[in-house]
């Protein structure tokens, strides 16, 4: 492979990235992954390793000259691109054009005769997947790689295929009082943790992870990189949804709950996803903490909440959250001091301080990026502040240990 035509399978597989599309080097004489549709056949009892030729319409005399889009029986699709090797292909996918329903489900499973446990299952494999509801861009730019790697027009060919004959074990009903029961155990052990999160206990919450481990979630082919993520996606929502019972505010959970979701769906390796489970569930309590505003007025709650959502602007004080919240500044002023115990003045130069920490502890960021965001045009001026509200300068903040609570794994 030279170096542009390398270069240019290294920028697509960025761009697929971005995405959220896997891409990956395929031999076409071997077995294909187990991974390569994120486990939904292991899922189905499927055993039989496959390969690209069990897929009806694939012809190998033109596999290296052709383009394939792919439509499965389960409605993934993927693309195949033909590879400088001869016996290689690059496999993009699995993605969805539209999410099916629990009807459409039922109808292309029909065959594999899916439990309702199964069915559940696999409305979470299809909402994980990524959905590409306009494909055209995709195949404008498929199609301008292929001129530009093979040097003349691509043979394109769409294909709604499937794998011939496949061999899958049915799926075996579970004892009804043993699902009870572990139901019930799921749903107590559910509210335990949630309760830590809502309160913002991070070690009560990492407590009660260590100990109910996986059972309150949904534990299927928990080996597989893509079932792992299912499970994560189970528990982002069940984190969201305790915060949100902490009274934090829509803004702050929409934004972390987004960045949960992509960096979960672009995480491929077990170890890393189980850490970002500890993780997740550290970064919702400590968001609880920051941000709950329990037994505030709706006022005092929007403007501490507008506080936080605006603490980079260099210009942010009383004045500009009373116009904000379009109430008096002499309202304002003596309400918030009054539900706070502070005034307005003050607290922003507590979050200001709180969030320049958590940045330097969180972050590799130069200082003076932390101060521009923390709301100080004076990268100076933020250090000395900084030490005097800290006792060390903000370098010296960075390379302080932390201090781990005992309670935690």
């Amino acid at each position: 492979m030279n170096k542009n035509t390398d270069l240019l399978y290294a920028f697509t597989d960025e761009f697929m990235n971005s995405l959220f599309l896997k891409t990956e080097k395929i031999r076409i004489h071997e077995p294909l992954p187990e991974q390569f549709d994120f486990g939904l056949r292991s899922m189905l009892g499927i055993r039989t390793p496959l390969t690209i030729s069990d897929f009806t319409g694939i012809s190998f005399d033109d596999t290296n000259k052709s383009i394939y889009y792919l439509q499965d029986e389960y409605s993934c699709s993927y693309i195949l691109l033909p590879h400088d090797s001869e016996d290689l292909i690059i496999l993009i996918g699995p993605y969805i054009t539209e999410v099916p329903e629990i009807g459409d489900i039922r109808k292309m499973f029909r065959r594999q005769r899916v439990t309702n446990e199964q069915v559940i299952s696999l409305l979470q494999y299809y909402g994980s997947l990524p959905c590409i509801t306009d494909e055209g861009i995709l195949y404008s730019y498929i199609e301008v790689l292929s001129h530009f790697v093979q040097g003349d027009e691509a043979d394109i060919r769409k294909l709604n295929t499937a794998v011939t004959d496949p061999e899958f074990t049915p799926a075996v009903k579970q004892d009804p009082v043993k699902r009870m029961q572990t139901l019930e155990k799921k749903y107590q052990t559910e509210a335990a943790l949630m309760e830590r999160i809502a309160a913002g206990d991070e070690a009560g919450a990492l407590k009660a992870f260590t100990r109910i481990g996986r059972l309150a979630f949904d534990n299927r082919s928990t080996d597989t990189i893509r079932s792992t993520q299912y499970y994560l996606s189970v528990l982002n929502t069940l984190c969201r949804k305790a915060a949100q019972r902490g009274n934090v505010h829509p803004y702050f959970l929409d934004e972390i709950s987004r960045q949960m979701s992509v960096r979960i769906l672009k995480t491929y390796d077990l170890k890393k996803l189980d850490h970002l489970a500890d993780e997740m569930i550290t970064d919702y309590c400590r968001l609880t903490s920051r941000h709950k505003v329990t037994g505030y007025s709706r006022t005092i709650s929007d403007a501490v909440n507008y506080i936080y959502a605006c603490i980079d602007q260099q210009d942010l004080s009383l004045d500009l959250v009373a116009d904000e919240l379009n109430v008096s500044k002499s309202y304002l002023s003596a309400r918030f001091r009054e539900e706070t115990g502070m005034t307005m003045t003050a607290y922003i130069a507590k979050i200001r301080m709180d969030s320049a920490q958590e940045l330097l502890k969180s972050t590799a960021l130069p200082i003076q990026d932390i101060a521009s965001l923390s709301g100080y045009d004076d990268a100076a001026y933020f250090t000395r502040l900084f030490k005097k509200k800290t006792g060390m300068s903000p370098r010296e903040y960075r390379k302080k240990p932390e201090k781990k609570s005992s309670e935690q794994r």
